[in-house]
């Protein structure tokens, strides 16, 4: 799907070689969840501040930000990035560095004819016909990126749900946590601690069974690396101030998440979700573990789904997935539709190739961008946003 936007007057030339001296546009600093409230008694750096952008902004070429108070990335480029646009069509994500865990349920490969903007996207499909006409039926893939230790993780991928008549019944969106060997369902899906999110058609103590496709309520938690849990309903007091964002069928949504294991002995571990920008689970006072040594090592992109199969269905139920982006630091170069960062419904993580205080270098990622104004944003590694700088794609 192509987003369209309203176009300047003069056009920037399709190779930019010169740098912008304008004054930027409002909507800067905290971002509204993403930024950790500064401790008492120290002084707040200044909101980073985007001063020009020298290159070209065509899709996968080079462009540099600079300004001031960028913070530090050791570094630069995310634990991963995937649109598929490159990979073989029908080919198995294991196939390209992903880890299976063995899951069950249809099938997980890249497909050529759907995809966020143009290219490819990787497609989960559920059955491809009704296996029963009464039960709810479960599709659990287990793809996930492992490889990494951390404490703290930002994750954004594009997705969208199609059911052919039947009704989706939960979403999920992602879990994150510590392998536990032996787990059930699989070492990433049984881990502890662990951050996980879902959609559902209802809320609490309401009919979930709902015929209505939309997905329309966000439940969302952790398990302690003691495995008790502390979860609930986005809309709830002690899951933030966020609200749920619909989710229509057949439509293209960007979901972030962003994790933060607490300081052993403190409770200011982070969970917080955005869908189109809009903000979901908003929590900065969890303890999710008690020693040092446990730390995020796994990521799932598809994790599962439960669904009702239309029993006169052959093509089931199936969500499409693009456009991943995963890394140990919220600091990202932002390409965005909307010149303040609340309005921002589109919120693209750029590949960064350099990272320094006052200047940033990334492979420009312009899917779902036509031509006409977009913003881009600077993210620090606090959460601290810049004020938006316009630029006109070509």
């Amino acid at each position: 799907m192509h987003q369209h936007y309203s176009r300047r007057t003069h056009r920037l030339s399709t190779l930019l070689t010169l740098c912008l001296v304008l004054s930027a546009c409002g909507g800067g600093g905290a971002d509204g969840g993403d930024a950790t409230p500064a401790a008492a008694n120290t002084t707040p750096l200044p909101a980073p501040r985007i001063s020009g952008v020298v290159g070209s902004l065509l899709h996968q070429q080079t462009v540099t930000v600079q300004g001031s108070h960028f913070g530090s990335k050791p570094q630069a480029a995310p634990l991963r990035f995937e649109d598929f646009d490159t990979r073989t069509t029908g080919a198995a994500p294991a196939s390209f560095g992903y880890t299976n865990y063995g899951g069950f349920g249809g099938s997980t490969r890249v497909d050529d004819s759907v995809a966020f903007g143009s290219g490819k996207s990787l497609k989960h499909q559920g059955h491809f016909g009704a296996v029963s006409t009464s039960d709810v039926e479960e599709s659990f893939p287990h793809i996930a990126v492992t490889g990494f230790s951390t404490q703290e993780l930002y994750l954004s991928y594009r997705l969208k749900f199609r059911t052919h008549g039947g009704r989706m019944v939960q979403l999920k969106f992602n879990r994150s946590g510590m392998e536990v060997a032996g787990a059930h369902g699989s070492p990433c899906y049984g881990g502890k601690p662990k951050y996980y999110s879902s959609y559902y058609p209802d809320g609490p103590s309401v009919n979930r069974y709902s015929s209505d496709k939309r997905l329309t309520s966000v439940q969302g938690g952790i398990v302690r690396s003691d495995g008790s849990l502390d979860e609930g309903w986005a809309g709830e007091a002690k899951m933030g101030s966020g609200t749920v964002l619909a989710i229509q069928e057949d439509t293209w949504v960007q979901v972030e998440e962003y994790y933060r294991l607490n300081d052993v002995g403190q409770a200011n571990g982070e969970h917080v979700t955005w869908v189109n920008g809009n903000l979901q689970i908003d929590r900065h006072t969890l303890q999710p573990r008690t020693a040092a040594g446990q730390l995020l090592n796994c990521s799932y992109l598809v994790v599962g789904m439960d669904y009702w199969i239309n029993p006169s269905s052959t093509d089931g139920v199936a969500v499409w997935y693009d456009d991943h982006y995963l890394d140990n630091s919220r600091a990202r170069l932002v390409l965005a539709n909307a010149a303040t960062w609340e309005a921002s419904t589109m919120r693209s993580p750029q590949v960064a190739t350099q990272w320094q205080d006052g200047s940033i270098s990334a492979t420009l990622q312009r899917g779902g961008f036509s031509s006409g104004i977009a913003w881009l944003y600077v993210v620090r590694a606090d959460g601290s946003t810049s004020a938006s700088w316009p630029v006109t794609l070509p």
